[in-house]
């Protein structure tokens, strides 16, 4: 398809069908795929996240998945970083890229054009508020962030600890989020939001997760676990993986780590919804409810970018 003057952007909550609608229009447009949700960027994670195939990549290429060591950190302003330069590479060589991802506020940042300034991690600090977190529990160091830095505190989930522990971080870095959220045009992007019935959605999302565990995701997280990874490393904040290891710790049973990660799914379908807001009249908002395929939003996409 010619003369596709924005970028394609699928959005939405997790287990809505994004991934693959993206890959139904990037085979029809002839674009490839910037991934832009977090948890696809690390290495070795794939059936907890859902990751797409070999021979889905293999049809169409997809950027941004497979490239972080997963004990590793990765930044929002590597990310912006990052995808920026993917765009201005695809720009360069004539192609169109699509982008997809659920992960709020990594995508809002590149579609608003936030300016995130250079902060070196102060590991002292963050050690304290780890150890304040630890002693006083997580609710009590979500209070604090929203006492200090309430703006940021509205965005971040109170039960994400690491997010938490971020978030003062990033406040003090003097980072004023409450301008950053201005709503600003999606100058570049031309951007679609998948929903659906939040019923059926759930709905779905339990069948997913228990279908993960038929996949082999308890053996998934027991190599990663043999190669040293734990509940603190980066990778392992992506839903699902802590409870995986608590099972497998025998610190929890079975059905109760199922049952902790559809809760901690639907929280952050909840959350994503905070960033992704259905009154944003920035975004153009396909309802899939009792829809079986993708042709119905691949139509709608198809039509409008024409």
């Amino acid at each position: 398809m010619e003369n596709i003057t924005k970028i394609p952007t699928i959005i939405g909550p997790t287990g809505v069908g994004k991934s693959s609608l993206s890959f139904e229009l990037a085979k029809t447009i002839s674009g490839e795929i910037i991934n832009t949700d977090k948890s696809l960027f690390y290495k070795l994670l794939n059936i907890g996240i859902d990751k797409p195939t070999e021979a889905k990549m293999d049809l169409i290429k997809h950027h941004l998945i497979d490239f972080l060591n997963p004990k590793s950190r990765f930044s929002l302003l590597e990310f912006l970083e990052l995808v920026n330069f993917k765009i201005n590479t695809f720009e360069k060589k004539g192609i169109t890229p699509i982008l997809v991802g659920g992960s709020g506020q990594y995508i809002m940042a590149l579609l608003e054009n936030w300016k995130v300034p250079k902060e070196k991690p102060d590991e002292k600090y963050r050690e304290k508020l780890v150890l304040l977190s630890e002693e006083k529990g997580k609710d009590f160091l979500y209070k604090k962030l929203k006492k200090e830095f309430p703006s940021i505190a509205e965005n971040i989930d109170k039960n994400n600890t690491r997010r938490v522990i971020r978030g003062f971080e990033v406040g003090r870095s003097g980072f004023k989020l409450e301008k950053q959220q201005e709503k600003r045009e999606f100058t570049k992007f031309k951007v679609y939001g998948l929903t659906m019935d939040r019923g059926l959605l759930y709905k779905k999302i339990d069948s997913r997760i228990e279908k993960m565990f038929k996949n082999g995701w308890v053996e998934e997280v027991e190599n990663l676990i043999s190669k040293g990874l734990n509940k603190k490393s980066p990778s392992f904040k992506s839903i699902g993986y802590s409870e995986v290891y608590s099972f497998i710790k025998e610190e929890i049973s079975f059905d109760d780590a199922v049952n902790q990660i559809k809760k901690s799914t639907r929280n952050l379908i909840r959350h994503q919804y905070n960033w992704f807001k259905l009154t944003d009249n920035r975004i153009r908002w396909i309802d899939i409810s009792g829809k079986n395929d993708n042709n119905y939003a691949l139509n709608i996409i198809l039509n409008d970018l024409r």
